[in-house]
């Protein structure tokens, strides 16, 4: 269990960049990100974005299963705003970042940025580089695809993805981007 006070601030300004750059400003559930995640996947004729935020992605993984239902939706929203009432989002944010799906790893999956950290790169989170702790939390949207042992190709696009939120986001600087 990796505490928050031990996960290096740039891996968190990533990490919501990537998934959801207003958690600090909603109740668990995010409006205006449902709201554009649905006109884009409109646009699109098929689901190319999510509106899940990091506490109903949390939900998701803790409480519920993975299949894609309406119903499984609302209840997903429930228990996060319910989460959101008794936990602070420190709290959730430190859960999410120990518990979240980071891939496989033959037939066990690895959980948690720590374990991440470890498996694809040797190194504990404080010690990764920003271009190390992009590729991450750019595995979040879809581990086994972005995965930089498999798919190295697409990890390394998505890592660039990420970079390029937080530099539109002042997270970091022109010369780290």
């Amino acid at each position: 269990v990796v505490r928050l006070y031990e996960v290096p601030s740039l891996l968190i300004k990533a990490l919501l960049a990537a998934e959801d750059q207003r958690f600090f400003e909603h109740e668990g559930v995010d409006p205006l990100r449902i709201l554009g995640a649905g006109w884009a996947n409109f646009l699109a004729g098929k689901t190319t974005q999510g509106g899940s935020t990091l506490t109903q992605q949390l939900v998701k993984n803790f409480f519920l299963t993975q299949e894609r239902t309406v119903r499984r939706k609302m209840v997903e929203a429930c228990i996060s705003l319910i989460l959101e009432l008794h936990y602070s989002k420190l709290e959730i944010l430190e859960n999410y970042l120990n518990e979240i799906y980071l891939g496989q790893r033959g037939a066990k999956s690895i959980l948690g940025m720590w374990e991440a950290a470890r498996f694809y790169f040797g190194k504990e989170p404080r010690d990764l580089t920003l271009s190390e702790m992009a590729v991450l939390t750019g595995m979040v949207k879809a581990p086994n695809l972005y995965a930089p042992t498999r798919h190295p190709d697409a990890a390394l696009q998505r890592r660039n993805y990420v970079l390029q939120r937080m530099y539109e986001h002042s997270d970091i600087s022109s010369d780290e981007y």
